[in-house]
């Protein structure tokens, strides 16, 4: 037949193509019958030809039978194909054995010139020989001028778009092939069922399979094989259930694919009775059939029955592969128990079994759950040692991905730059990565590259970008990536939304938050998804707690992510109250609260006191079986500790089966609130005898502090130093600002100011926050004035520096320097919180403000006070009408004192309280010397333990005295 007569000079992708010289396309006119034997010889004998190449010539061991190919080729006389036809059909199959598509091309090119007529068995030879290379153009052009195209060239065109995945051209060709009457084969019919099963379009597959009964073509096992495996691939099992059973041979593959098909599905009852069946038909199970039960087991989470069948292979003869151990590994990763899928991967290697890039690419990817970067190196390095595994792409996007995540960009870097054919997850990972660490300059260089090489970002590039930077803190450059994706023309999706609504509530722009949750709208996005969770982040980060009610109220269908995100935007914006409302909506409701609800709830306790009702949902946790996390211990620990059951917090402490390091950081926490610093430094001493932990630098700010609060100033020395020196650890600006609160509470201002000078940190409003307040303490104006210059720069409209430097001023009768500060605050418009206390009694939180006279017993209130105030002076209660800061008459002074709202909720509690019971009080203020003095005098007199929570620390008040020893 005709073909290809095109001039060699106008052949597409000639020149680019073929890399050999032109020259070398001459050829001398000798007989080529003869060299048939020749040719013969060259294959046949092509192992003795490879031993003995030289790795001189080549690197690659096939030089030698190629170059003898070529020789051949030179030689040969193509004008009379017919005679030579079986040479060139044996020099095509060697390019199809050695992978070499140049010589291919040379032959091609040869024929092209000369005008050849290739027979029908030559252009299935060529055809077949672009196929078999994957080159696709190339195999696509020289079918689609074939004039006579018959079914073996029909198979090798519909098995490369199969072979490279484009599935929907399969089926699409194999119709074409149909409506020219070609008769398809037990060649094609597999393919084509193949590319139904990856597409899960079994409706396809039932078409193909009436056309193939239509015509009468019963199909041999291998067909029968290939359809039932397409319906178990899109979950028809049972369709799947009734093929098999009208198969007259069942043999081990077929017994095998029902019960992989059953057990990946879930159905273990099936796919066990299918086991045992086929034992009766007696067919034993092979590795395959354990493989597929310990596979189906460990991907649906049923990990003890997986490794129960496991250790049951075992005992009949089963002896596990790599695919059994990396099953096991796989479904412990994925299932979140990354730990135990480490430990499965030490016992592999005991057992001398090599893992392969399915195993590695696993166990890479616990480690990046784990944050274990140590782990992950040295897994690094037995692939290094493994040419097969570094040089895996799958492997190396793994790494890419765990170095990315575990925040070490120059490994990540490194790895992705050793990847030589990078596909579009590798530049995924690598742009995560950047976007993870906030590297904005160096996201946006590598996007661009990506783009200059034609790899067109897709969602998913996007999504990391957007998340990337949001989780970095940076929403700003998160929006940016967002606008950007936008602009391509790429419609966001669920992560896209919910990524760049949290870079919203990051930088508070509420006005487009208000247009992404207009666009979720109009395009009839769901909102019970992780988009209604996103949208309560982003109206609560914005300050709008209001719409973020309105949101969660219009979702007919809340799942416990919903009820989780509003109970925790509650309890972050002071609105504790409402947070425990939800809670116990919620468990009204059908909804089960899981461990992120009680860590959620129990903050809104902390904050409001709530005693009883922390414990109550500490109950509530028990029923619920959550004491298994440690999430929720510490939780614990901290609600107990904030509302002043420091007894109890240290039994949660000590129950705590496995103490990470955050237990041991809350409760040294709990005792420097308390003002127990030698608690907390007892503590500290039991955890450097810990094996496993290490302090770390909140460990230590909590330490410094607790010695802070307690006046321990040899040990917060001590421990500054132990930073350093036990666990080179470089303090940082948290640890400075301890030191001079412990030194300037001490009264060592010179040496407070000579520490801060010498600092390696730009000191900040806590530093000078620290020594502003030990001058109120002292009565200091001077050094009060010059913190309080810092403190103007920094933090120009906190209420707190004005308010503590006049109440200073006030404290020396400098009355006309306290009301120039307060004039200053009114021009600045710094607004001040009223003060503002509460105290829970029977299950309700009852609030008070300054001078407030709206709650319904304020009568009884006014007179208990009244009451107190005449039986505390009686026995040596002073009132300090340095705190009233305006210049009147001293009765009104002692008057303004009385409206306190720490002195309003200590009233109010000893009324609606039984006598002897413990009152609990929080403060959003620090708590005023009289206030401090009377609360002394009221505890002996009332013979009360009152417990009060400041902003800053806590007080115990019992028979006269306070926990703070009068240093605070």
């Amino acid at each position: 037949m005709a073909i290809l007569t095109t001039p060699l000079t106008l052949h597409p992708n000639f020149e680019k193509r073929l890399k050999v010289p032109f020259y070398s396309l001459a050829f001398c006119s000798l007989p080529t019958r003869k060299y048939l034997p020749l040719a013969s010889a060259v294959i046949d004998f092509a192992p003795h030809r490879i031993t003995e190449c030289s790795t001189e010539k080549s690197s690659t061991p096939k030089c030698g039978i190629l170059s003898n190919a070529v020789s051949l080729l030179e030689s040969m006389d193509l004008s009379n194909p017919d005679e030579c036809s079986e040479t060139i059909a044996l020099i095509l199959q060697s390019c199809r054995k050695y992978d070499n598509l140049q010589l291919g091309l040379q032959l091609h090119a040869r024929l092209i010139v000369i005008g050849v007529e290739l027979c029908a068995y030559l252009s299935s030879q060529l055809l077949e020989m672009y196929c078999k290379l994957s080159s696709l153009d190339d195999a696509r052009m020289f079918f689609d001028k074939m004039s006579d195209r018959n079914v073996f060239s029909w198979t090798s065109m519909i098995g490369l778009y199969c072979k490279l995945g484009d599935y929907e051209k399969t089926i699409e060709l194999f119709y074409s092939m149909t409506r020219e009457g070609i008769r398809p084969d037990h060649f094609i019919f597999p393919k084509v069922f193949k590319a139904c099963s990856e597409l899960k379009n079994y409706r396809a597959g039932i078409k193909v399979y009436d056309y193939m009964l239509s015509i009468g073509f019963e199909g041999n096992p291998f067909v029968k094989k290939s359809l039932l495996d397409m319906f178990i691939k899109c979950g028809r099992m049972k369709i799947a259930r009734h093929l098999f059973e009208e198969m007259e041979f069942k043999d081990i593959v077929v017994w095998n694919m029902m019960i992989s098909g059953y057990a990946s599905t879930g159905d273990f009852a099936k796919a066990l009775k299918y086991f045992d069946d086929m034992k009766i038909y007696g067919v034993e199970p092979d590795q395959v059939t354990w493989n597929a039960i310990i596979s189906g087991f460990a991907q649906k989470g049923q990990l003890n029955e997986a490794s129960s069948y496991f250790l049951m292979g075992v005992s009949e003869n089963f002896k596990p592969n790599v695919v059994s151990w990396s099953a096991l590994i796989a479904g412990n990763e994925q299932n979140g128990y990354s730990y135990q899928a480490l430990n499965v991967f030490r016992q592999m290697i005991v057992a001398g079994i090599k893992p392969n890039s399915i195993t590695i690419t696993s166990v890479i990817s616990s480690c990046t759950d784990l944050s274990l970067l140590q782990i992950g190196k040295e897994i690094h390095c037995y692939c290094i040692k493994r040419e097969e595994l570094d040089s895996n792409l799958l492997v190396g996007n793994s790494l890419i991905d765990f170095y990315a995540k575990c925040r070490s960009l120059e490994s990540a870097c490194k790895k992705f730059s050793r990847i030589n054919r990078k596909d579009i997850i590798s530049w995924n990972s690598m742009l995560y990565g950047f976007a993870l660490k906030g590297c904005r300059e160096e996201a946006i260089k590598l996007l661009d590259e990506m783009e200059s090489q034609g790899v067109e970002p897709d969602i998913i590039t996007w999504n990391g970008l957007v998340t990337g930077f949001t989780q970095n803190g940076d929403g700003k450059t998160g929006l940016e990536f967002f606008q950007r994706m936008v602009q391509t023309g790429i419609d966001p999706n669920t992560i896209s939304l919910s990524g760049s609504l949290a870079g919203c509530s990051q930088i508070k722009d509420l006005n487009s938050g208000k247009v992404i949750h207009a666009y979720v709208i109009r395009n009839q996005i769901d909102q019970s998804t992780g988009i209604g969770s996103a949208l309560i982040s982003m109206y609560s980060g914005c300050d709008c707690l209001k719409h973020a009610h309105f949101v969660f109220r219009e979702l007919s269908n809340r799942d416990i992510v919903l009820w989780n995100s509003l109970i925790t935007a509650c309890a972050q914006n002071g609105q504790g109250v409402f947070a425990l409302d939800l809670l116990r909506e919620l468990n009204s409701s059908s909804v089960k609260p899981n461990t992120v609800t009680m860590i959620s709830a129990l903050p809104a306790c902390s904050r409001l006191a709530a005693l009883r009702q922390g414990k109550e949902i500490h109950q509530f946790i028990i029923r619920l079986g959550l004491t298994t996390s440690t999430f929720i211990w510490n939780a614990l620990i901290d609600m107990y500790g904030r509302c002043g059951s420091i007894r109890t917090s240290r039994e949660v402490f000590d129950l705590i089966p496995n103490r990470d390091i955050v237990s041991w950081n809350i409760m040294i926490a709990v005792y420097g609130m308390h003002g127990l610093g030698m608690n907390a430094v007892s503590l500290f001493r039991c955890l450097q005898a810990c094996e496993g932990l290490k302090p770390n630098h909140v460990t230590f700010t909590n330490l410094l502090s607790a010695c802070s609060h307690s006046g321990l100033i040899d040990e917060g020395w001590e421990y500054f130093g132990l930073m350093q020196k036990g666990y080179a650890l470089e303090p940082g600006i948290e640890q400075y600002a301890c030191m001079v609160d412990l030194m300037a509470r001490a009264g060592q201002f010179s040496e407070s100011l000579d520490f801060i000078k010498k600092m390696p940190y730009e000191p900040n409003a806590p530093i000078w926050g620290s020594l502003l307040g030990a001058c109120r303490v002292y009565k200091n104006p001077v050094l009060a004035e010059y913190a309080a210059k810092f403190l103007f720069e920094l933090e120009p409209q906190n209420s707190g520096t004005y308010i503590l430097l006049a109440n200073i001023y006030a404290s020396v009768g400098r009355w006309e320097d306290a009301a120039k500060t307060r004039l200053l605050m009114k021009e600045l418009k710094v607004i001040k919180a009223p003060g503002c206390s509460w105290i829970e009694v029977k299950r309700k939180v009852h609030s008070f403000i300054v001078g407030d006279t709206s709650h319904p017993l304020m009568d009884e209130i006014r007179a208990k006070m009244e009451s107190l105030y005449s039986d505390i002076k009686g026995i040596g209660y002073v009132p300090d009408t340095n705190y009233v800061l305006q210049k009147v008459e001293e009765d009104e002074k002692e008057f303004s004192l009385c409206g306190h709202s720490e002195k309003l909720a200590v009233a109010f509690g000893l009324i609606s309280t039984p006598k002897g019971s413990p009152l609990r009080i929080i403060k959003n203020l620090r708590i005023c010397g009289d206030c401090h003095s009377a609360t002394k005098y009221i505890s002996k007199l009332e013979d009360r333990e009152i417990i009060m929570r400041d902003n800053y620390r806590f007080h115990h008040f019992v028979n006269g005295g306070c926990s703070c020893g009068d240093y605070w």
